[in-house]
């Protein structure tokens, strides 16, 4: 035996090792390096290929049944052989047989990096080093191992159980909770199979918009083609997004999650048996989390990839949208009849026209200015303050290409800051065959060049901060135009930063901000992205979408996907950006769209940051205001509601900070061992406490709705439904021709809201401390902060416990404040409204004393008061006979 088959014998080394996790704690990472020996297979293009050399015999229907199968020994390859060969045959070929078969040694590395946590490569790893990640996950916030005891086959931490198989290095993962999780086996060279027995729903894995019509977002049964790229869908183009995490569920059995640590396109086969994981390039790598279910499993994603920040407070109203307003007059003239019709409004967004539009293949296209048309938008910072003094921000658009006879082409090209021709070091076109594009002809930022996007960001953003913009849109990040033969900072190529090029593009927004010290919080909204955006105060939109409910449906669908990678505010262009994609007759398109408009202006109003009706709008011949397009009525009711319930979403967004909570979660989040709440992408929860559902589906009047098993509340009502798990049948979606979608509370939600009786509401901090409390005990902690700056990562923000419980006398519910942050009320009147009462009330005291503010009708008492000051205790107590 030679000394290269002696060193593929040396099985299992398994090297203990310290590693920081943070920094006043240390735990011991074990790491476990094996080596498999040459094995055999014949793959079907190699039989393809070996039939003229083997003219005797028809080698691809004769060795058909070996195909696919791999041999751990040649005695055990030829003997296969001359089962399906003649012996003599065989003895002819044999050499060929073997060079065309032979499979050299794979490597395989693990590193243990908690109790349910391991990493796995198929790849060589020095055994005194860790396994390296890529920069879109940090590892250093995981626990590390509590126990690990090492086997002659694998080893064992406190929750699973791991076996090597010495011979084809497949893993086998078992949960001693629940069982045997999947078995991980090595594939080609870029590639691995998962073999998970059970009827698993999968998970996760970012956004590619499939099946029209049809509610579903378990990936289980298709393709998963990854690489960010834009994509034709039902008469629009939607973002194709690579958020390389699956989560495999099942009610019956134990969950896992599994993250593909690579930057490259990677594909996820889950037509078949077992599951095939493969990337573009570079060896597989991947970390595999074991957990009780989806919340345990993500809170363990978003510790390597970080959690959300806060959006502006503002970005929780509606804000108003299209492509685009061509000077301020178009745009006053939209925002002035939204008040006319008592709309509320937060903020406009600005596309393309505001740097002066783009022109078709010109090298002088004002792409890339980032300056104001002052033309057509005449003393901006004027504008912008004006509009800030009636409550309405500024977030404006940006690309990443610049025209090539801009001045800022010139500044960029002389420093090295744009992509570059790897002939000539300067910058290359984005267009291959040095035509140009739509939006013009020229080159692209290198946003890997750190240097380079400082400076964009101090020439371009800063003064556009100044001015008071508050959000940045980023376009056309995939990227989606883009010169293949381009290279980047270190001369790296195109296919090195493509799927983190608007990852790059994001953080250096992010890292200006940081090092200006921006009081402001920063905020983007972008079209592409990749794991951990969102720790950049980041989120995404779905793209250039269709103008149909087939697409809204798949929005849905794709949704609890976008949560599950880590995106908690995912949104779309409501009403649909491509009206041509409204599919009706001439006769009826106008009423289709209005009813189109109508259903998504509702569903976003409940689920979606920012809500952000948009259209193209070129012709000035469309519209996209909700006073001008839908009906009036319902969208007026959406948007109030929307705006009711910004106490308890903006609450939820600091929760979603502080503790990596999900904003709209699935049912299926909270509700896992549950069968039914399992794929209802149509159902949604906000937070833990409420429950609600669109519509996508024209004429639709009634919708079937699936409650968990307890008591839930309408949230408008308060009319009570005990379910065993039940679904509630023909549930009216409109009241007196007004669309009102179901939304319920679960029994104990206590939901803080703005009490406001008129339009338009604000999203500001409400004056009164007001809240709809479901049933007799519960507790929910209020958030809030001056919704603008980010004095609240230092503590400068208030949170307000409100907690009921049942007493001897009644009822009991307790207000508790702690913290400040500049211009909080010191004191402010209390507003609850309490449904669920059973028995009459005989009194309500308010600290002991005696109040007179209150009424009680069919279950529901509404209580009162004047001003109370913040800082002390408040005790309401509900006496019942």
């Amino acid at each position: 035996m030679n000394k290269m088959s002696m060193q593929r014998l040396i099985l299992g080394i398994a090297v203990p090792s310290l590693l920081a996790v943070s920094c006043s704690a240390y735990a011991e990472v074990e790491r476990f390096r094996y080596q498999s020996e040459i094995s055999y297979r014949l793959d079907a293009v190699d039989v393809f290929r070996m039939r003229n050399a083997i003219p005797d015999v028809d080698v691809r229907k004769t060795l058909k049944p070996l195909i696919g199968i791999t041999f751990y020994s040649q005695n055990a390859f030829i003997s296969a052989l001359k089962k399906e060969l003649d012996d003599e045959i065989v003895n002819q070929y044999q050499l060929m047989l073997l060079e065309k078969s032979q499979q050299q040694g794979q490597d395989l590395a693990i590193d243990v990096l908690s109790d349910d946590i391991i990493h796995i490569a198929y790849k060589a790893q020095p055994k005194d080093t860790a396994l390296p990640t890529t920069e879109l996950i940090n590892t250093a916030k995981l626990n590390g191992t509590v126990k690990l005891n090492k086997v002659s086959d694998g080893f064992t931490t406190k929750n699973l159980q791991v076996t090597v198989n010495a011979q084809n290095l497949c893993v086998s993962v078992t949960s001693f909770k629940q069982g045997k999780l999947t078995d991980v086996c090595p594939d080609k060279e870029h590639s691995f199979t998962l073999l998970s027995q059970g009827d698993y729903q999968l998970n996760g894995l970012g956004q590619e918009f499939h099946s029209p019509g049809k509610l579903n977002s378990n990936w289980l049964g298709f393709k998963r083609q990854g690489g960010n790229k834009m994509e034709g869908y039902e008469g629009g183009a939607t973002g194709n997004t690579q958020f390389p995490i699956l989560y495999a569920t099942n009610p019956k059995q134990q969950n896992y999650a599994l993250y593909l640590d690579t930057i490259y396109a990677a594909n996820w086969d889950f037509m078949e048996t077992p599951w095939k994981v493969s990337v573009s390039q570079g060896k597989p790598s991947f970390l595999l989390m074991a957990g009780e279910g989806l919340p345990e499993l993500r809170q363990q994603y978003m510790k390597l990839v970080g959690n959300p920040l806060v959006p502006p407070r503002k970005m929780f109203g509606m804000w108003l949208s299209e492509y685009g307003f061509d000077n301020w007059q178009e745009m006053d003239d939209k925002l002035k009849t939204l008040k006319q019709q008592a709309f509320p409004i937060d903020g406009v967004v600005m596309d393309l026209q505001w740097f002066g539009n783009v022109e078709s293949y010109s090298s002088t296209s004002q792409m890339g200015t980032l300056t104001w048309d002052v033309k057509n938008f005449p003393e901006p910072e004027k504008k912008i303050q004006s509009l800030k003094d009636q409550g309405i921000g500024m977030m404006l658009i940006e690309e990443s290409y610049v025209s090539e006879g801009l001045d800022e082409h010139q500044a960029l090209d002389d420093k090295g800051y744009l992509i570059k021709d790897p002939k000539t070091g300067k910058a290359i076109d984005t267009d291959p065959n040095d035509l140009g594009h739509w939006w013009g002809k020229g080159g692209m930022i290198d946003w890997t060049n750190v240097a380079g996007g400082d400076y964009w960001h101090d020439w371009k953003r800063v003064p556009l901060i100044e001015m008071g913009v508050i959000g940045h849109w980023t376009d056309l990040g995939e990227p989606e135009m883009y010169n293949a033969e381009g290279v980047f900072l270190g001369n790296k190529p195109h296919s090195d930063v493509h799927n983190i090029f608007n990852y790059k593009w994001l953080e250096s927004i992010y890292q200006g901000y940081q090092r200006n010290k921006t009081e402001v919080r920063p905020f983007m909204m972008s079209r592409s992205g990749a794991p951990g955006i969102q720790r950049f105060g980041a989120t995404m939109w779905s793209a250039d979408i269709g103008t149909n409910l087939q697409s809204l449906s798949s929005q849905f669908s794709m949704q609890p996907n976008m949560v599950l990678s880590g995106i908690d505010y995912y949104s779309s262009d409501v009403g649909g950006f491509h009206r041509g994609a409204l599919k009706a007759r001439s006769s009826e398109r106008e009423a289709a769209l209005n009813e189109t408009y109508t259903q998504w202006f509702a569903y976003s109003s409940l689920f979606e940051v920012p809500v952000r009706p948009h259209t193209e709008n070129l012709c000035n011949c469309k519209e996209t205001a909700p006073d001008r397009v839908g009906d009036l009525a319902s969208n007026k009711a959406s948007i109030e509601l929307r705006y009711q319930l910004i106490p308890y979403l903006y609450s939820l967004a600091h929760r979603a900070n502080n503790s990596a909570e999900p904003v709209f979660p699935s049912m299926d989040y909270y509700y896992g061992n549950d069968p039914q709440a399992v794929n209802l992408p149509g159902q949604k929860m906000m937070g833990k406490d409420l429950l609600g559902a669109g519509i996508a589906k024209m004429g639709q009047k009634v919708m079937d709705l699936y409650l968990p098993a307890g008591k839930w509340y309408d949230y408008r009502t308060g009319e009570m439904t005990v379910s065993k798990g039940e679904w509630r049948k023909q549930l009216p979606v409109y009241h007196n021709s007004v669309i009102r979608l179901p939304l319920f509370a679960r029994d104990g939600a206590i939901i803080p809201v703005n009490s406001q009786q008129k339009m338009p509401l604000t999203s500001d901090v409400p004056l009164t401390l007001a809240a709809k409390v479901y049933g007799t005990q519960g507790t929910f902690i209020l958030y809030e902060d001056d919704g603008a700056s980010n004095a609240y990562l230092k503590g400068e923000l208030r949170q307000t416990s409100l907690t009921t419980r049942e007493i001897e006398e009644g009822l009991l519910l307790t207000v508790e404040a702690k913290g400040d942050y500049q211009n909080a009320p010191a004191a402010r009147p209390l507003s609850i409204a309490w449904y669920g009462i059973e028995g009459k009330v005989k009194a309500i005291e308010l600290n002991g004393s005696v109040i007179s503010d209150w009424t009680q009708q069919d279950g529901v008492v509404s209580v009162s008061t004047t001003d109370l000051p913040v800082n002390n205790k408040t005790e309401l107590k509900l006496v019942i006979d």
